[in-house]
């Protein structure tokens, strides 16, 4: 598995869905736009839609069929899937290109279109998500017991995609979410309060069945790619159509097969009619998360080196919109959970602007494990960010966690 990105989402899905007549001839007006301009609301993941595929492991065939299941905690019963299968957007995701690499992975190229006309409705920050059948889990008792320590017994654990679990996995992931997984099974917390921003009088919120249910084993921490039409604010623009290549690593038998959603993030236009999204949008379009991060390191960790040339080696790199380091927060933790430990980033050294150093513990209890170093071993970390507009900062409103594959030395007390 490599370097790749968590997203958590502390949001609020308002409207869902793929394009409806209805919502394209309506008049366009300030009142007709679904909004909540609360004080503590920094916009909302809007789906685009959801599907299932399947990919043939030898290239020979790939096929998408749109998904009814919209139901899940971080979603809400929504007619998504009768608009995708009797409107015009029964193709806003199509596959081709499908082929074999050398090494054995399968390439394939997956099309989104935009599925509405109307500008009030680009997107920004748009991901395209694959969720495959996973077998590996975090907090990972195989790592634990590595560690020496006993099975993870809470509640919660998240579920991934590994190929060394004999899973399919992308390989060329721009980061990792969980919203529009199935959270029943990993939390208890109570999110019905989203119920009170779900409009009422919408078409999309009327239930229909659709074709397929998603299994119960697929990935709750799910790989995506992003998609863009510009790079100005990252929107994907209406009208428009873009194309991005998944490099997927097949599971141990049979063919790939996977749901895959679409999420793009909005928020009420300051502007009506929206004539020029880049100005018209608000910062609040934006996701609160980064657009760009990723963890890497200088040359292998050393146990024995000293504390503070041990941080420096280690580089955060983060590009956000509209929210600086002001309102981040951060953790450190192995994959068997054995403990975590962070601060707020604070600017490197190296003196690049998007480059951040963290104090934390990137080793745990991974030089406890026998033979185990010098060896290759993940860390995740946890980006949080704060609601800059909430009067008295509180949980963040999203985090983002890269899971880090770090190559360790030995631990020989050269220093």
């Amino acid at each position: 598995m490599k370097n790749a990105c968590l997203i958590i989402i502390i949001a609020i899905v308002i409207v869902a869905g793929c394009q409806n007549p209805s919502l394209i001839t309506a008049p366009v007006t300030q009142s007709s736009v679904v909004e909540d301009r609360s004080e503590s609301h920094w916009g909302s993941y809007i789906p685009w839609g959801f599907y299932n595929l399947e990919i043939g492991r030898d290239g020979s065939y790939a096929y998408v069929t749109p998904n009814r299941s919209a139901n899940e905690m971080w979603g809400y019963h929504m007619n998504v899937v009768k608009l995708l299968e009797v409107s015009p957007c029964t193709n806003c995701v199509t596959l081709s290109n499908v082929h074999v690499l050398t090494n054995g992975d399968v390439s394939v190229d997956i099309s989104l279109r935009h599925p509405y006309y109307d500008r009030r409705y680009t997107g920004f920050d748009v991901r395209g998500i694959i969720m495959f059948p996973a077998s590996q889990y975090y907090p990972d008792d195989n790592i634990r017991a590595l560690m020496g320590l006993d099975p993870y017994t809470q509640e919660w654990k998240l579920r991934i995609a590994n190929h060394e679990y004999g899973d399919a996995e992308l390989m060329n992931p721009d980061g990792w979410i969980n919203a529009w997984s199935t959270f029943a099974d990993i939390m208890s917390w109570d999110y019905t309060w989203y119920l009170d921003f779900m409009p009422e009088d919408l078409p999309i919120f009327q239930y229909y069945d659709g074709k397929i249910a998603s299994g119960e084993d697929l990935s709750t921490m799910s790989a995506y790619i992003r998609y863009h039409s510009t790079e100005v604010r990252h929107m994907f623009e209406v009208g428009k159509t873009e194309m991005r290549t998944y490099i997927i690593r097949p599971p141990a038998s049979g063919p790939i097969q996977a749901s895959y959603a679409v999420y793009a993030h909005w928020y009420p236009a300051d502007v009506v009619p929206v004539t020029d999204p880049a100005n018209d949008f608000p910062p609040e379009a934006n996701s609160p998360l980064p657009y760009e991060f990723y963890v890497t390191q200088d040359a292998p960790l050393d146990p024995d080196a000293p504390y503070d040339l041990t941080i420096e080696s280690i580089h955060w790199h983060i590009k956000t919109w509209s929210i600086g380091r002001d309102y981040w927060t951060s953790r450190v933790s192995d994959m068997g959970f054995s403990g975590n430990s962070g601060t707020s980033p604070v600017q490197h050294p190296s003196g690049d602007p998007d480059d951040y150093k963290v104090k934390a513990d990137y080793f745990t209890m991974y030089p406890l494990i026998d033979d185990g170093l010098p060896g290759k071993w993940p860390i995740l970390c946890n980006l949080g960010v704060y609601n800059p507009k909430d009067i008295v900062p509180g949980n963040a409103i999203a985090r983002e966690t890269c899971i880090v594959y770090f190559d360790y030395a030995a631990a020989d007390g050269e220093w």
